[in-house]
């Protein structure tokens, strides 16, 4: 049985296949396209080359999908929208006229979904299907069918969605009950949103800008923003809308009301970051943590349920989560590594083979996010050759790590390609910049000289999952890289590169199991250099996605101060 989980027609477009219940593939549009953030004005908003890497990968046509699997109903959302704003223009006369042009973009979104129903029905055998899967529950079975949890709490917690922003639900076995939704605009990630582009940087694609930069600020604002955002009695988000604006088919805005109460101004996206921009990220990272953790505290009260699975777009939040793991009451968490929209193609696939198909049994565990393109030798060599590069080339896995550990330990920065592609935001240790974490310059240098980006931006440390509690706090988190752990006291002064704030990193423990030639060069590493652990950013430069292919990273490498490229068992030096 061939599922194609399709997702993210707003924002990061993605497929994902999965066989007999099993995801066998998944990537975003964006990382094959070269194109950041891909919507709905994209190609007719399908992810055309993501479901062509899933089939090749597959080995399969069209022509054998039993179902294809959709992440939200288009309907229900346009419904949603048109009642939501109704309610808005009647109760404000004086912007009737702004209503009719939405309205018609709102039929012309619901046309161009119904046009990708048609394209992919068109495609599909006589015997295969469409289903469309309620959006919150594409995000909750992203997490839950992937956790190896037989039971949980499922919490969504999103922007927009489907007019739904986020959902509390219950796991048991392939059952995904619903136990109730927060409507548009009671949404946290509307919320964060808004203060991200209130702090001058994109409102739709720099969350993480905001997330790195409260660290560096105080919670000033928390008076405003405790009555800006709640929780209400059965455990759902409440925003005030008196501090935003929301005009009819733009992006909400903090509202006069909200800057003349903190007595603050917009910052200009040319105008330097000065204090109150950082109280102001700080202030905002606390309440969401607050809220999220109150949340979680509610619903495990109401189910009983030892486990929470995470997933929506609030669940890449690093602080966050690890707020909720430490003080939520939850045994075990899970987050989806992919928790945004692009995750929502495995969710709505997992749902559709469990709950609509009725397969009881659970086949997957996501213990690995290696579900995209990957390149053998022979396939690199062809490029290299092609560039008409020199390079070294190693007969084994341990000799090629033996030379990158020298490199890394002599202070050379390198490029590592290897092995499949990461599916979701964040580089594991296959499409990977590394360096050494022994002096404070190097994180200085990375973002400075080869990222291009702002100093507050933190590093990855990976480090081998036989280690990770030797050097930083423990946390089921640091798997997949999705939280925030605080190092060992007498840790500290061996790796200053890793560490931000009052003593925090961003862990990522690589096992041996599922990455091999990483965990062997991290291994190499620390006998190189007293330290098993390695600064790990993600293979990307001038604000593209992350290299996919080895052409990319040659060029991104010829590119940048990347001073070495592993890639495949090749190693090219300037």
């Amino acid at each position: 049985m061939n599922i194609l989980g399709i997702s993210g027609q707003e924002r990061d477009a993605a497929a994902a296949l999965i066989q007999d219940g099993r995801v066998v593939a998944a990537i975003e549009e964006e990382k094959l396209a070269r194109i950041r953030h891909i919507g709905m004005n994209y190609a007719g908003g399908l992810p055309f080359r993501a479901i062509e890497f899933c089939l090749e990968r597959a080995r399969i046509g069209f022509d054998k999908i039993d179902c294809v699997a959709y992440y939200l109903e288009p309907h229900k959302r346009f419904h949603r929208e048109i009642a939501f704003n109704s309610s808005r223009a009647i109760k404000a006369a004086d912007n009737l006229e702004e209503f009719p042009p939405y309205f018609v973009g709102g039929l012309n979104d619901l046309k161009q979904r119904l046009k990708t129903r048609r394209l992919a029905e068109a495609r599909l055998s006589k015997h295969g299907e469409f289903i469309e899967v309620p959006h919150q529950l594409a995000h909750g079975a992203s997490a839950f069918y992937s956790s190896g949890f037989e039971r949980a709490a499922v919490i969504s917690v999103d922007n927009k969605g489907d007019m739904t922003s986020a959902a509390l639900m219950t796991g048991s076995g392939e059952q995904l009950r619903l136990d109730a939704d927060a409507q548009f605009p009671n949404s946290i990630g509307m919320v964060y949103s808004a203060v991200t582009a209130a702090l001058g940087f994109d409102a739709d694609g720099d969350w993480h800008k905001t997330m790195w930069l409260a660290p560096t600020g105080k919670p000033e604002f928390m008076e405003v923003f405790a009555d800006l955002l709640r929780v209400d009695d059965y455990g759902l988000p409440v925003v005030n809308t008196d501090y935003f604006d929301l005009p009819f088919g733009g992006t909400p805005s903090l509202s006069a009301h909200f800057f003349e109460r903190a007595a603050l101004a917009p910052r200009g996206k040319d105008e330097t970051i000065a204090q109150k921009h950082r109280n102001l990220a700080a202030s905002a990272q606390r309440r969401v943590e607050e809220v999220l953790c109150e949340m979680a505290r509610i619903h495990r009260a109401r189910t009983g349920e030892d486990n929470l699975c995470l997933a929506g777009g609030v669940a890449l939040n690093s602080f966050a989560s690890s707020a909720v793991e430490r003080d939520a009451g939850f045994k075990r968490l899970f987050v989806q590594p992919a928790a945004g929209n692009a995750g929502c193609s495995i969710g709505a696939a997992l749902y559709v083979w469990h709950q609509v198909m009725g397969n009881r049994e659970r086949v997957y565990e996501m213990k690995h996010a290696f579900l995209g393109p990957q390149f053998n030798d022979e396939a690199i060599k062809g490029v290299l050759d092609n560039c008409k590069l020199a390079y070294e080339y190693f007969l084994t896995e341990d000799k090629l790590t033996g030379e990158v550990a020298r490199q890394l330990a002599q202070g050379k920065i390198v490029g590592w390609f290897r092995g499949a592609m990461e599916f979701g935001p964040r580089s594991l240790g296959a499409r990977s910049i590394l360096a050494s974490p022994t002096t404070e310059m190097m994180r200085d240098n990375l973002n400075a000289f080869i990222k291009h980006r702002e100093e507050f931006r933190p590093f990855c440390a990976a480090v081998p999952e036989e280690h990770a509690e030797e050097f930083f706090e423990a946390s089921a988190l640091n798997n997949f890289l999705q939280g925030v752990s605080r190092i060992k006291e007498n840790k500290q002064q061996l790796i200053p590169a890793a560490v931000f704030g009052d003593g925090l990193v961003r862990v990522h423990s690589v096992s041996r199991k599922t990455n091999a030639s990483f965990w062997k060069l991290l291994s190499k590493f620390g006998e190189a250099s007293g330290v098993p652990v390695l600064l790990n950013t993600s293979f990307n430069l001038f604000g593209e996605p992350v290299v996919s292919t080895p052409r990319e990273a040659v060029r991104g490498f010829y590119c940048s101060g990347i001073d070495c490229l592993a890639i495949g068992n090749f190693l090219i030096k300037k």
